[in-house]
């Protein structure tokens, strides 16, 4: 067990009668995961990520994009922050690749525009500045629209463990789409 990160912290806690379940803070993304997504890359002419801020963790993210090979983050064009709080601006101190920041405003204040802004500037990245594919970085099944309305492109979804529901996972696993966790990603140096 002393050469198992994982399994040390998990038995560890059971025999302190708890649970531990931060595996992101002792482990990484395997090689099927790490390779499915430079494969997505590689077979894309154009790829941007969209993320929808609301729906996810900028530390999370900023964890996978730091455990990927730089040759393939590389190929992203850019990544587009839809967001209506400032935490976001952590990201572009642990990427190279540039990040542009939307900030949305609430007409109503239970009432969030993201999903929406982000549908429509994804459909205008794809018709006028010819990007092929996406990284949609949520765990919201909004997005299913715009996946669905935009046939030829394609996507690659990263989401949360508790965030995302059986059936949008089901729903891409049955589209040929690919979905990872980005709680998957080794965080434990996420402190500096």
């Amino acid at each position: 067990i002393l050469y198992n990160d994982k399994k040390f912290v998990t038995l560890l806690y059971r025999w302190h009668n708890d649970d531990f379940t931060e595996y992101s803070k002792v482990s990484d993304a395997g090689g099927y995961i790490k390779g499915s997504i430079y494969d997505f890359i590689d077979d894309s002419q154009k790829v941007v990520i969209v993320v929808d801020c609301e729906n996810s963790d900028p530390y999370k993210l900023s964890a996978t994009l730091r455990r990927l090979n730089r040759a393939y983050t590389d190929k992203i064009t850019s990544i587009i922050l839809f967001h209506t709080a400032t935490a976001w601006s952590i990201l572009e101190r642990f990427t190279a690749i540039p990040v542009e920041h939307i900030l949305i405003e609430r007409i109503k204040q239970n009432k969030s525009l993201v999903d929406i802004r982000l549908t429509a500037r994804a459909c205008q990245e794809y018709y006028e500045n010819k990007v092929d594919a996406f990284i949609i970085v949520s765990s919201d099944s909004d997005y299913w629209g715009l996946i669905s309305s935009l046939p030829k492109a394609q996507f690659l979804v990263m989401i949360e463990h508790d965030k995302c529901g059986l059936d949008m996972k089901a729903a891409l696993v049955n589209s040929g789409i690919f979905y990872c966790y980005l709680d998957d990603f080794y965080s434990g140096d996420s402190d500096e």
